[in-house]
């Protein structure tokens, strides 16, 4: 501190020598000019400079006088030896003129001491003001550095004079970055700038503003675009140079957040509130009520819950037991429990309403703690007439129940006793098992089916156990354990046991059992019934079904080789026939003259008869391809199939002048060229067995889970003796000479449909037509599709 103190000093000597100088030096210069012009005697001129030199230096205002009087008589000592020297000595106003500077020097040189002393108290002044300020500035530029809130200045521009850190971090931007920007362009969103400006432009015109000197809420906007809430106060700062505005900005995204979670909050309790049906209320440690929903009102009998709100609930629906006696506050189980910070449940006290009628309720009462304190408690209660009611009528169900049980057991005893009546009859035989103790009730029908007699002393699990064949021992016992195991929804185990004399009986036993909590049979009941003659039917049953299967397999053999026979025999048929039937036309073409008429005869029945065996060998041949030649089923179109058919009956049509028509047929799955066959020999059947003009109708009658196809015809009809007939191989109801054929046709047709998984068959009358149809089932069952 000394050191600053004395440096101070010399730094004040130095100013002061500087300015003594500057004025000794003027002083120097204005005498030695005077005295140039006036004299021209330099050497005397030196002289008025030396004591301005020396008072310069000076620091007492004595030493000034002293050296100013000195230099007053060296001056004077120096003109009146210049006087000698022949100097004019007409200057003595000159002489005066010196002698007077040098004292207004010296009474001048004596001041400065003063003014010098008066300079460093106002330095010191002012570099005490100059650290105060700049203590004040340290000061507020901490506060706003430190400052939660934003602290913006800007000025009259809008530019941005002032950024503290909290700014940066809200708004995302540095402050050499803003700095001398336009405030608006960094955080007003585009949609406020212009009411940003006006309102800038209002305050300077008028110096009123009306968003300054109060809080208010507005949006802002960040350095990413993003806009949020803010709570802003501006003050206008008048300066020197013109106005300043100062901003405190603060971020309250997290306090609308917070808001709006507490208002849904509300919300929703409120919604809940109004929405239950059951009455709810607060109650204050006085007991008086803080709030009320609307049902605890319409519980109650009141039109509005702000009838309760600050009135003591206990006097107002809470006064009186059920059976009429007061009951005190201080012994109400609410006010009891809230008080020990405990909740409390009832359910068999009363309510009054404020009709003066009580209602039997049901009540939770839950203390309400606030920062560990007890600020009152909150109930929740319903109105439990109903329950009453029910409970009421419980009651006399109960009883009547117990009436009926009572009855319906004697019932059971009388039916038990039936059923082992029954049972006994029937020979099957009561079993009832206790897993746990192993203990086991056998009916006398039970021990009989072995041969015991009922008095036999059985009563355990091992009674049963040790009596089963070996060979079975084992798998009876797992099927038990399976069971138990819960590995099986029923129990149902076929074994053998040993009789009494030593023979075995196949047993079949079925039961069901209960389990207990920890999933553990507690008891088993069943039946035991002999099937030993069942064994042995199904025993020979399977026997028999072995020999049919031999015999099955023996047949296929055969049918497959009587239809390679037939398929063989046509073919080696055919040689000949052909050979016949091709000399026959020779005879006819080179002999016929030479023949007579006997002989034209006999080469025409030879014609026919080969042409009718052809039409066989070929019939016989398409019987055997329905199995041997089968066709993969399609999906094919009877639509197309009866088109294929009418053009491959033309010939017979325009023959016999027939008229044959048909509706809109479905699509099935099937062997194209066997439907098509089956189609033809129908229709063709139709148009032949006929004496009138032929019509033939085919229609398609959708039924459920089937179509059935119709081809109804009015022709000579057929005998019902004979519809089952019809279908058999060379079955023939009339001559040849009647109506041509083969007797295979209709036989072809039902081999057809049986491949199909399809059914055909007739009806007719007698001179008014015959019907046949063909059921198609939509899933027939087909053994060989393929």
């Amino acid at each position: 501190m000394c050191e600053e103190i004395w440096r101070g000093r010399q730094l004040n000597r130095h100013d002061v020598n500087v300015n003594f100088l500057v004025i000794a030096g003027v002083a120097s210069m204005l005498l030695f000019a005077s005295d140039c012009i006036l004299n021209s005697e330099f050497v005397f001129s030196v002289l008025y400079f030396l004591p301005v030199l020396l008072a310069a230096w000076s620091y007492s205002r004595n030493g000034v006088l002293v050296i100013a009087g000195i230099c007053t008589a060296l001056t004077g000592m120096a003109w009146a030896l210049a006087s000698r020297g022949g100097i004019d000595q007409s200057s003595h106003a000159y002489h005066v003129l010196s002698i007077v500077a040098v004292w207004c020097t010296a009474l001048f040189s004596s001041q400065v001491p003063r003014l010098q002393h008066r300079k460093g108290d106002l330095q010191n002044q002012l570099s005490a003001a100059s650290g105060d300020l700049e203590a004040s500035e340290e000061k507020m530029r901490l506060i706003a550095a430190s400052a939660l809130d934003a602290v913006i200045t800007v000025n009259e521009q809008g530019s941005v004079t002032g950024w503290n850190h909290q700014a940066e971090v809200i708004f995302g931007r540095s402050a050499e970055d803003v700095s001398g920007q336009q405030l608006a362009d960094l955080i007003i969103p585009e949609s406020l700038r212009g009411a940003h400006h006006d309102g800038l432009s209002h305050f300077l015109k008028t110096g009123h503003g009306p968003m300054l000197n109060q809080r208010m809420e507005t949006t802002a906007q960040r350095v990413d675009g993003s806009v949020f809430p803010v709570e802003l106060s501006i003050v206008a700062l008048e300066l020197r140079s013109g106005y300043e505005f100062c901003a405190f900005v603060r971020d309250i995204s997290v306090q609308k957040a917070t808001l709006a979670e507490l208002q849904d909050r509300e919300l929703h309790n409120r919604v809940l509130l109004n929405s239950t049906a059951e009455g709810i209320y607060g109650l204050d440690m006085q007991g008086n009520c803080t709030f009320a929903n609307p049902a605890s009102a319409a519980l109650l009998g009141y039109g509005d819950p702000e009838q309760f709100l600050g009135r003591n609930m206990h006097e107002l629906i809470h006064h009186t037991c059920a059976d009429g006696k007061a009951n005190p506050q201080e012994s109400c189980r609410i006010y009891q429990a809230f008080r020990m910070h405990e909740g409390v449940h009832v359910d068999d006290e009363v309510f009054w309403r404020k009709d003066g009628s009580s209602f039997p309720v049901e009540y939770w009462s839950h203390p309400v703690i606030r920062d560990g304190e007890l600020i009152g408690s909150v109930l929740t209660f319903i109105d439990i007439t109903e329950r009453h009611v029910m409970q009421t009528e419980q009651l006399k169900l109960k009883v009547k129940l117990q009436t009926l049980v009572r009855q319906r057991t004697a019932d059971l005893d009388q039916t038990r006793e039936r059923l082992e009546l029954a049972l006994t009859g029937a020979n099957v035989g009561l079993w009832d098992w206790n897993p746990q103790t192993s203990k086991v009730y056998y009916s006398p029908t039970f021990k009989s089916q072995l041969g015991h007699p009922p008095e036999a002393d059985w009563d355990d699990f091992a009674a049963w156990e040790s009596r089963l064949h070996p060979a079975d021992h084992a798998s009876a016992i797992a099927c038990v354990e399976s069971y138990f195991a819960r590995t099986t929804q029923a129990y149902k185990s076929i074994f053998r046991m040993r009789c009494l004399s030593g023979s075995y009986r196949w047993i079949l036993a079925q039961g069901t059992a209960n389990f207990g909590a920890d999933g553990k049979p507690i008891r088993m009941t069943g039946v035991h019934v002999d099937i030993t003659d069942q064994v042995a039917a199904e025993q020979e049953l399977k026997r028999v079904n072995e020999a049919l299967a031999i015999a099955n397999e023996a047949l296929q053999e055969s049918n497959e080789e009587l239809q390679q026979f037939a398929y063989v025999a046509s073919h080696d048929l055919q040689a000949p026939l052909r050979a016949i039937s091709g000399f026959s036309q020779f005879l006819e073409r080179d002999y016929r003259d030479a023949l007579d008429e006997r002989g034209h005869d006999y080469l025409d029945r030879i014609v026919r008869g080969v042409k009718r065996m052809q039409r066989l060998i070929n019939d016989l041949l398409d019987y055997s391809r329905v199995e041997s030649r089968a066709a993969p089923f399609q999906s094919v179109s009877l639509n197309d199939i009866y088109e294929d058919a009418v053009e491959l009956l033309a010939e017979s049509i325009r023959e016999a002048d027939a008229i044959v028509t048909c509706g809109e047929l479905p699509s099935v799955d099937a062997d194209p060229a066997q439907v098509s066959q089956l189609l033809t020999n129908l229709i063709g059947n139709a148009i032949k067995y006929n004496r009138n003009q032929p019509r033939v109708q085919i229609t398609a009658t959708r039924q459920p889970d089937e179509w059935v196809l119709s081809i109804e015809d009015n022709g000579i009809g057929i005998d019902s003796q004979f519809y089952q007939q019809i279908f058999d191989v060379f079955r023939r109801l009339h001559t040849r000479d009647e109506y041509a054929g083969t007797g295979i046709g209709l036989a072809i047709c039902r081999r057809i449909t049986k491949r199909h998984g399809w059914k055909l068959h007739v009806t007719s009358e007698i001179d008014k037509g015959s019907k046949f149809c063909v059921t198609i089932p939509d899933s027939p069952s087909v053994p060989n599709r393929n």
